[in-house]
């Protein structure tokens, strides 16, 4: 059976629209990327009522490729031989553009609410009350040596909190949780305070958070 791709970080958006490159789809089922583009150009006009068709060159500058719309990916794949690469890859793009829109719908439902956004403002507000704590370890880290701390500490320290809560995306957060990550995010600037008034090294006091979070979220059964 052919190794399943991950095609999810691979899709673009452009406008507003989920795209995926007609050079990752050739490679995907094994084809050309010439054989991809000259398919594309004997039906641009079937493909162009699904959306403009526009080639371009890819970002390094070595091939042209087309940035397709679901449809448009989908049709090609109909024009190709239902190999078992095509059958698999096939099934991953309708299952990937299938997520993001069951993601978008939740989305646009919460952004909706006025409850909803009452929380999330709240949230970024209750975050911005620790930029000072947190931008102070990431300044503690790179004392300490670290180069990516500095660079990435708040995505880190979030990504930490959203996988302890099996929050994907705060976007698509139902209330209760936006209420967690709040109580969380709180518990993780304490422990960050006091990791730094004891001079802990900053990777124990990151394994101190992450230990804390993860008792939380069991604790809460989450």
């Amino acid at each position: 059976m052919s190794k399943p791709l991950t095609i999810g970080s691979l899709l673009v958006n452009v406008d507003g629209e989920q795209r995926i490159s007609s050079a990752l789809v050739a490679e995907s089922i094994g084809v050309e990327n010439r054989a991809i583009n000259s398919l594309i150009r004997k039906h641009e006009k079937l493909l162009s009522t699904f959306g403009q068709v526009t080639f371009e060159m890819s970002p390094s500058g070595q091939k042209k490729i087309v940035l397709l719309n679901e449809d448009q990916a989908i049709f090609i794949l109909t024009l190709s031989k239902n190999s078992e690469k095509v059958v698999t890859f096939k099934h991953q793009l309708v299952t990937e553009f299938s997520r993001i829109k069951r993601k978008q719908a939740i989305i646009d439902a919460n952004h909706a609410k006025s409850d909803w956004q009452e929380r999330r403002e709240l949230g970024k507000l209750t975050r911005h009350t620790q930029t000072d704590t947190i931008q102070e370890f990431l300044n503690y880290a790179g004392a300490q040596g670290s180069s990516n701390y500095p660079l990435r500490g708040y995505a880190i320290l979030s990504r930490m909190v959203n996988n302890a809560l099996n929050i994907e995306d705060r976007e698509t957060a139902s209330e209760e949780q936006l209420h967690l990550i709040a109580t969380t995010e709180l518990l993780v600037s304490k422990i960050l305070k006091e990791g730094m008034r004891k001079g802990l090294s900053y990777k124990n006091i990151y394994q101190r958070c992450r230990s804390k979070v993860h008792d939380l979220a069991d604790l809460i059964n989450v």
